[in-house]
């Protein structure tokens, strides 16, 4: 792969990892709103406001403090980030190789991610993404969703369109003319 497309793609892995994944209000009446991103969540509540890593969600949920739904949903939310990385990783380890041979694993990878964050969603705020928990909207997953396509459709820069024997054969019906 050319330097071109490879940095597009680092850069849109990049982006996956820096941009919000999910805005989300809680509780029905209104007691707080969110932004989270694969690392950490930065919450506002009538609490006051506060920044939550992923660590520190894990440690709730290994303690105890947080069961039940919103442990599932940590759960897979960690797991999403998980597999983001190892997309990451694994495109930085195979980028030398030909672009053929690692995409479908690297798509898959990215795609997972996309579907354990929509997985979250789900099990914290129901199917349709509200409930009495409060309002999720999965702004980031869309995205994720897109470059796990891109990754897979896009060809490898200066990847031939066509067949040479195509070419060969082009070039003797213009002799022979």
């Amino acid at each position: 792969m050319l330097i071109k497309n490879e940095s597009f793609l680092l850069c849109l892995l990049a982006a996956a990892l820096i941009l919000p994944m999910n805005i989300f209000l809680i509780g029905e009446e209104g007691l707080g709103a969110a932004l989270q991103f694969p690392f950490l969540r930065y919450q506002q509540t009538y609490l006051g406001n506060g920044v939550i890593t992923v660590l520190r969600d894990l440690d709730y949920v290994t303690s105890g403090i947080i069961t039940g739904r919103s442990a599932l949903s940590i759960v897979l939310w960690v797991l999403g980030t998980l597999l983001l990385v190892a997309a990451i990783v694994y495109f930085a380890a195979r980028r030398q190789e030909g672009y053929k041979s690692f995409r479908t694993p690297l798509s898959l990878l990215v795609g997972g991610a996309g579907g354990a964050y929509l997985a979250s969603c789900f099990a914290q705020y129901g199917l349709t993404l509200h409930g009495p928990a409060g309002l999720a909207i999965p702004v980031g997953v869309p995205l994720i969703f897109a470059i796990a396509v891109y990754i897979l459709k896009a060809e490898e820069d200066g990847e031939p369109e066509y067949d040479e024997e195509d070419e060969d054969d082009w070039e003797e019906t213009e002799e022979g003319e």
